[in-house]
């Protein structure tokens, strides 16, 4: 199974391919984008689209802006991962 910070570094390196092409991504997409990669949820299931991937945006932002502390990396997370009404998946 894949570890938590395995999850957050792909993440990261997502939105920043997805911000390097000022592309976006609604947490539906990452949720099958994931699933179709293999990854699961803490709980060994497949991603939903629902909270779990939006706690998964969170964690990860938290992660590089407080953890790591790479504040520009952050602000990709925030921007590229919306929700199906267009806004920012952090809101």
């Amino acid at each position: 199974m894949t570890t938590m910070n395995e999850k957050k570094y792909y993440v990261w390196q997502l939105a920043s391919f997805l911000a390097s092409h000022d592309m976006h991504m609604s947490g539906e997409e990452l949720a099958d984008h994931l699933n179709r990669n293999d990854f699961l949820t803490e709980y060994g299931t497949e991603y939903e689209g629902g909270r779990g991937i939006y706690k998964l945006i969170r964690e990860t932002w938290n992660w590089l802006m407080y953890g790591v502390q790479l504040p520009l990396e952050a602000g990709k997370v925030a921007e590229v991962f919306v929700k199906r009404d267009g806004v920012h998946a952090w809101e």
